[in-house]
């Protein structure tokens, strides 16, 4: 008994603690969060104007799916995803007006995480995002769609069958547009 007791002593000591498979497999999920996009403007209204710093501010929803693959107390993983946003902004001089609104964004991204505890997750992300505008000058609109580099980072946590996520991205559309967004997420996971 004495000799049981001391090996298993010695087992926990010389052992490394093991982190739980918490972020293994695939999952769905749904998003909520705040939109900023930030906007760099010329030739508007007439050749060499000019508008620097506007914003346009907006909640968005969206839905997530994806799959994360653990190497230890790190894991790798790939997500999809597709949201909508109510971002706008609107300038009015009082002769001339412009309205720039934000619509659906679809992407793709991978995630890669190390875990902090048995439970809980700090990633990174580096993706592409295609997002839909629409633009309206003098009352004449039109629509585009333009592609963009997504990076973001989050943390995770198990809550029993799910995880609960806050993520920060950052989404460069070009020089002249960029995203700000934090969101809150709930996924399942099979």
């Amino acid at each position: 008994m004495k000799k049981l007791l001391v090996a298993a002593l010695a087992g926990t000591l010389i052992s490394t603690p093991a982190f739980a498979q918490t972020f293994n497999g695939p999952y769905v999920g749904v998003q909520f969060g705040l939109d900023n996009y930030e906007v760099k403007a010329e030739d508007v209204f007439v050749d060499g104007d000019e508008f620097d710093g506007l914003s346009g501010n907006g909640v968005q929803g969206g839905i997530y799916a994806g799959y994360d693959y653990s190497l230890g107390n790190t894991f790798i993983g790939a997500e999809v995803s597709a949201d909508l946003s109510d971002a706008d902004l609107t300038i009015n001089d009082g002769t001339n007006s412009l309205r720039v609104s934000a619509r659906e964004t679809y992407g793709a991204s991978a995630r890669v995480g190390a875990m902090l505890n048995s439970s809980t997750a700090l990633y990174g992300r580096v993706g592409w995002a295609n997002t839909k505008f629409k633009a309206s000058v003098n009352g004449t609109s039109d629509s585009e769609r333009d592609d963009a580099l997504v990076l973001g980072a989050g943390v995770e946590t198990r809550l029993g069958a799910g995880s609960l996520r806050v993520e920060y991205t950052r989404v460069d559309y070009a020089d002249e547009l960029k995203n700000n967004r934090v969101a809150l997420g709930y996924a399942y996971r099979f």
